[in-house]
């Protein structure tokens, strides 16, 4: 169960990350800010309105979205490849695992939900990713992807705790 747990806010963050990142607020050390889902939709909000441009039409393409969501997958899949020594095989099935999570976890963000409705769903989505990766990893593999996790949880602890 624990491990579930870690998987979720690993996963949760990469997506988040990911989403971040799309706006901008990947790279510049603001990643999280220690504001909740509220705060990071209210910067979404400001940087749509500052993408738009004089019609009112959203100035990133779908495939401007696309392009990212996958350089986002690659990045990924090539730390999880090199860290737990992924064979092929295991990087076509966990890369598609991803690939389908991340984008129902982008429908859930993008629907009319109440947020704890969204949180409840991406959970959901993250425990069964969760499950099939680990049906593709061998036990080393699978340890060493605990303490990946284990680690990416300890980080966000950190910085929610340096932000207090």
């Amino acid at each position: 169960m624990k491990l579930l747990k870690l998987f979720l806010v690993l996963l949760i963050g990469v997506t988040c990350q990911n989403m971040n990142a799309q706006y901008g607020y990947g790279s510049n050390g603001m990643y999280g800010g220690g504001m909740g889902m509220g705060g990071m939709n209210r910067m979404r909000n400001q940087q749509s309105i500052q993408n738009t441009n004089d019609y009112g039409r959203n100035s990133k393409s779908a495939e401007d979205i696309e392009k990212e969501r996958a350089e986002n997958i690659n990045k990924t899949m090539d730390k999880l490849t090199k860290e737990l020594t992924l064979d092929d095989l295991q990087v076509i099935v966990i890369r598609k695992e991803i690939e389908a999570s991340s984008k129902s976890i982008y429908a859930v963000m993008k629907s009319e939900s109440p947020e704890e409705q969204k949180i409840k769903e991406i959970e959901a989505i993250n425990e069964k990713t969760d499950r099939t990766i680990n049906t593709f990893l061998n036990p080393t593999q699978k340890e060493k992807y605990k303490n990946m996790i284990q680690e990416r949880m300890d980080r966000m602890e950190k910085y929610k705790l340096s932000k207090k």
